[in-house]
């Protein structure tokens, strides 16, 4: 094969860009119902599973609210990498710009998320959805209204079931147009708080949005799913037409109502270029967009594309050897030894790169004893010290006595006791003896109090029978200083 041959072919390798995503990383479900659920290692939005039927239901990326950390893992690839940088398409949906006004809402309470039974919703659909948070009273619960925002949406039954925990239904009336919806919470007719993730609507016969959920190895081809609201007649009926003949695609993969999945791959002819998907029902339009797909060139040796980086574990601490994943596509073994990674603002040396696939790379450094306690950004550069990626805020230097959050295991229900977690680093004898844990349940008790090891502490819990299921806030306070664990503390009552 000739010089101008291998442009030719390497001008040929693309890679396919997520577009439009819901939104992050928050690294990173990560809503998710309120049991703390594992961290992820990214605060990019992550994507969902694949749906099932049952009818399925596809989810929608949401944070992970209160993920429950855990000991440094160990080191696995994630799969399908979420990727980002220079070949990122236009952002995805946001929603609209509103100014808020927390100082409305009365001291000693603190409203933290919202999170939902359903994701995505037709027309004429009634659901639930929690409000989580710190201090709730009745008195509070009565203040309140929440105003989703939508053309055709009400919210009623409204309940105090916690301290932590308010309680409600969303209906979705025949009129409301498909749309992603952020509820607020009023005080007095004006906003102090927005739910940070959506729930969907889309009417029948109507698409969403299309995103790719997954890329192969080389960029050549991935995975998209259609979010949309079909039943079988109109599924029958139902087609993609892309943007340039080149781009091909898989028969379609129908998981009704909400969701169509399949595979487009790109010819070999398909110059560089931003490309769009357009979806029919019979003869008629119900969707287009272009710019969705992003051919490029590749930017290390003829087949490799950088386009991500993600930390193993985003907390670390001095003397740690921090991994991170470099993802990207077409990569091989030669550039271990071709790429270069550097930590932005302290010399902590070059990193090490171990091939893990074609999608994937592994790469760390040793932290130095006398790094800064801060958070810290990466570079990746070529062999000749071109960057080609760049990220901010990729992992953080925590001091001694870090609580990163807490966690109960095995669940617990009334009438139960069981054994509650707190989960950092570095955790000493005194700081153990010193830390108060509090709960707003008064039927919630914590006692005995101890270390279990460097990075566990073990609390005794009992749970009276006359406590509601739900869910609760641990408060925690070091020397009359509150504790804000980054994935949060709050546990879960099971129903008995």
């Amino acid at each position: 094969m000739n010089q101008r041959r291998k442009i030719a072919v390497a001008a040929a390798l693309l890679l396919l860009a997520l577009t439009y995503l819901f939104w992050r990383s928050r690294q990173g479900r990560t809503p998710v119902p309120p049991p703390v659920p594992v961290p992820t290692p990214t605060t990019i939005p992550k994507v969902s599973p694949p749906v099932t039927p049952k009818p399925s239901v596809p989810k929608l990326p949401r944070v992970t609210p209160i993920p429950k950390p855990l000991p440094p893992p160990e080191v696995k690839p994630p799969t399908s990498p979420p990727p980002s940088g220079p070949v990122t398409a236009p952002a995805g949906p946001t929603p609209p710009k509103i100014v808020l006004h927390p100082e409305l809402i009365p001291k000693n309470i603190e409203i933290v998320r919202c999170y939902y039974d359903r994701e995505i919703v037709g027309p004429d659909t009634t659901f639930g959805f929690d409000i989580n948070g710190s201090g709730f009273t009745s008195e509070f619960q009565n203040m309140i209204q929440v105003d989703p925002g939508g053309l055709d949406i009400q919210v009623k039954n409204l309940r105090l079931v916690t301290a932590n925990q308010i309680h409600g239904e969303i209906v979705v009336g025949s009129a409301q147009t498909t749309d992603f919806i952020y509820p607020r919470i009023l005080i007095h007719n004006t906003p102090v708080f927005r739910a940070p993730d959506p729930f969907a609507v889309v009417r029948p016969a109507e698409v969403l949005i299309i995103v790719f959920i997954s890329l192969a190895e080389d960029g050549r081809s991935g995975r998209f799913r259609v979010v949309t609201n079909l039943d079988e007649t109109m599924a029958k009926q139902f087609h993609l037409v892309p943007s340039n003949p080149g781009l091909e695609l898989s028969p379609l993969e129908f998981h009704l109502p909400f969701a169509v999945e399949g595979i487009m791959q790109i010819g070999t002819g398909v110059p560089q270029g931003e490309y769009g998907l357009t979806a029919f029902i019979g003869q008629r339009q119900v969707w287009k967009r272009n710019g969705m797909i992003r051919i490029v060139r590749p930017n290390v040796g003829l087949t490799g594309f950088v386009q991500g980086i993600s930390a193993v574990d985003k907390y670390h601490r001095p003397g740690d050897t921090a991994q991170f994943y470099l993802h990207g596509s077409g990569l091989s073994p030669a550039y271990t030894t071709a790429l270069n990674a550097k930590v932005n603002e302290f010399d902590m040396g070059p990193g090490t790169f171990q091939f893990v696939s074609a999608a994937q790379m592994r790469f760390s450094f040793q932290v130095p004893q006398n790094a800064p306690l801060r958070s810290y950004g990466i570079t990746i550069s070529d062999s000749k010290n071109n960057e080609l990626f760049k990220k901010d805020d990729v992992f953080t230097l925590i001091a001694p006595n870090w609580v990163g959050g807490v966690q109960i295991a095995p669940p617990i229900r009334p009438g139960q006791q069981g054994l509650l977690r707190v989960l950092g680093r570095d955790l000493s004898p005194d700081f153990a003896q010193n830390l108060q844990l509090a709960v707003d349940e008064p039927g919630i008790e914590l006692k005995n109090l101890r270390p279990l090891d460097a990075s566990t502490l073990g609390a005794d819990i009992y749970v009276s029978t006359g406590v509601a299921p739900g869910d609760y806030w641990i408060h925690l306070t070091y020397q009359g200083k509150p504790i804000q664990p980054p994935y949060g503390s709050l546990i879960k009552v099971e129903a008995p």
